[in-house]
């Protein structure tokens, strides 16, 4: 069994690059901007309105075992994190964009609360601090998946979770505990996503247990006990779920597979997978810059030795290798799926730039100087904002571009300057420009989303007091539609439902494809997703 260094040991090589003070700047700066316009922003056009929709309609049907898209049956997720949805909704009373994000922003501090206390229980509060801040700061989380009320981020500290207790209880020889908590967060992760938690719990418990020859871990009494209850979880849904629905098992298992493997090759064939293993390296550092330039650091001849030197750090490189196989072997993958699996790569990063290399190193040297160029740029280019027509009209323009261009000028001087420590000047540059993102690109923003929140408003108020239905493929056929529809049905209280049949005395929202042949009244006008043209209409008999 490969041993861990002390704590005392592991103390000793901690130069606190961190401060009290710089750690608790950074980390109240952090969390001001994550909170600072979460709500003001209406409805994103994209699966964040699914995820709304959804949830709304559970609690308008008083159906929480079975979700509905339009009031058809929805079988693509599983229904947690519509739960979670809902108890924000009831919590706050509202069915506010803060609610519906509420629940990704608690998971997310608990995620970066969570990397930083593994992390520094098996190496030192400077890793721990930089690794959890490194994954909260990343482009990918800070400027887009933050931002939304979306599976992600939940699902990312669930799966992040079981990996830690791996090699946690491992350590520990409590086996009964590993398997049975591991497979209690996997059961929950599938109730989030699906089919994807089981292959991270596979590839993480046979990885770790090939690689320290412990095969025989697999076969413990705890394994079947840790199995039997992730399917005690799962299954107790499903029952209640079949037996409030008379269909097969078959049509909700179809659809879950077909989820998971639908951006596989098994779809896109080889050509494209082919492709997507060269592209793909390229792709995860560009949704996960600035750090992940840090990756120069992976190359040194002597790279095996130093990660066993840690054996936590050893673990990670090794389940990092071993679990983004999932996504490397996929062509179509969205940078909001690997939020689970970078931290176990940012602590390797973190780990050898504090412990293994020194600013002279050549590799090193040039990543914090493309940091250098690149935070200097962007305290130059923020002053676009003021000129820029989109911008330029915005409350405080001036002094907000001021405030944020001297910001990054600040910090630019400081990463010119000698220090061992740019990577945690780098973490204070990404909450300046998150804080810079929220006063000038945010806005803009806001317009584009009131209007179709606007104008399905506005049919739901004329039809108000009758039923109203989507008519034929006008709403439904696509998720950017959800958003009309999580509108409407907000604001009737009512399930915004697709037919074909024509009713008197209803309204229906249709195209004029839909309307092709029909004899009809116009009585309104809502404009779907993206600047699409339909009606508000009664037909005629």
């Amino acid at each position: 069994m490969l041993a861990t260094p002390s704590r005392q040991t592991l103390k000793l090589h901690d130069r606190n690059f961190f401060s009290t003070s710089w750690t608790s700047v950074l980390v109240a700066g952090l969390v001001v901007v994550l909170v600072s316009h979460l709500g003001l922003i209406p409805l994103d056009m994209g699966d964040e309105s699914r995820r709304a929709l959804v949830s709304l309609e559970m609690i308008l049907s008083g159906d929480y075992i079975t979700p509905t898209l339009n009031g058809e049956r929805y079988f693509n997720k599983p229904p947690l994190f519509n739960w979670l949805i809902i108890g924000s909704y009831s919590l706050f009373g509202n069915y506010s964009s803060f609610a519906l994000r509420f629940p990704m922003l608690v998971s997310l501090l608990l995620f970066g609360l969570t990397i930083g206390a593994f992390v520094r229980r098996y190496t030192t509060p400077t890793i721990a601090i930089a690794a959890s801040l490194m994954t909260l700061t990343t482009g990918r989380v800070l400027l887009y998946d933050s931002m939304l009320g979306l599976i992600e981020i939940t699902f990312a500290w669930i799966t992040y979770t079981a990996m830690m207790l791996v090699y946690h209880f491992d350590q520990k020889r409590q086996y009964w505990w590993l398997y049975l908590s591991t497979y209690t967060l996997t059961a929950v992760g599938f109730l989030l996503k699906g089919l994807p938690p089981i292959a991270f719990q596979g590839l993480t418990l046979v990885g770790w247990f090939l690689y320290t020859r412990q095969l025989k871990r697999l076969i413990h009494p705890a394994h079947l006990a840790g199995i039997a209850l992730f399917l005690l979880i799962t299954g107790s849904y499903y029952l209640a779920y079949l037996n409030r629905n008379a269909i097969p098992f078959s049509d909700i298992a179809t659809v879950l597979f077909r989820e998971s493997a639908k951006r596989t090759g098994l779809k896109f064939g080889l050509a494209e997978t082919l492709l997507h293993l060269v592209t793909f390296p390229v792709e995860a550092i560009y949704h996960f810059l600035p750090y992940l330039l840090l990756v120069v650091l992976l190359i040194r001849r002597n790279l095996l030795r130093v990660l066993k030197a840690n054996s936590f750090v050893l673990f990670n490189a090794l389940t990092f290798s071993t679990t983004v196989l999932i996504y490397w072997s996929s062509p179509q993958v969205y940078g909001r799926y690997l939020i689970g699996l970078v931290p176990l790569l940012l602590t390797v990063l973190a780990y050898l730039y504090y412990n293994y290399s020194s600013p002279t190193d050549r590799p090193r040297w040039w990543i914090e100087r493309i940091w250098l160029v690149a935070t200097g740029i962007v305290a130059v280019g923020v002053w676009t904002a003021v000129f820029y027509p989109a911008t330029r009209a915005l409350p405080g323009v001036i002094w907000k571009t001021t405030l944020v261009s001297g910001l990054l000028a600040a910090l630019t001087w400081l990463l010119y300057r000698p220090s061992p420590n740019r990577l945690g000047l780098m973490l204070a540059v990404m909450v300046v420009v998150r804080l810079g993102f929220n006063w000038l690109v945010l806005p803009g923003r806001v317009a584009k989303r009131q209007f179709y929140q606007d104008t399905s408003e506005q049919a739901a108020r004329l039809t108000r007091g009758y039923p109203l239905y989507s008519y034929g493929t006008t709403i439904g056929n696509d998720s950017p539609t959800d958003a009309n529809s999580f509108h409407i049905a907000a604001l009737r209280g009512d399930i915004l439902r697709i037919t074909k049949r024509k009713q008197p005395n209803a309204y229906y929202i249709a195209d004029s494809l839909n309307l092709v042949g029909q004899r009809y009244q116009v009585v309104g006008q809502i404009v779907l997703f993206d600047r699409h043209p339909a009606y508000v209409v009664r037909f005629l008999n």
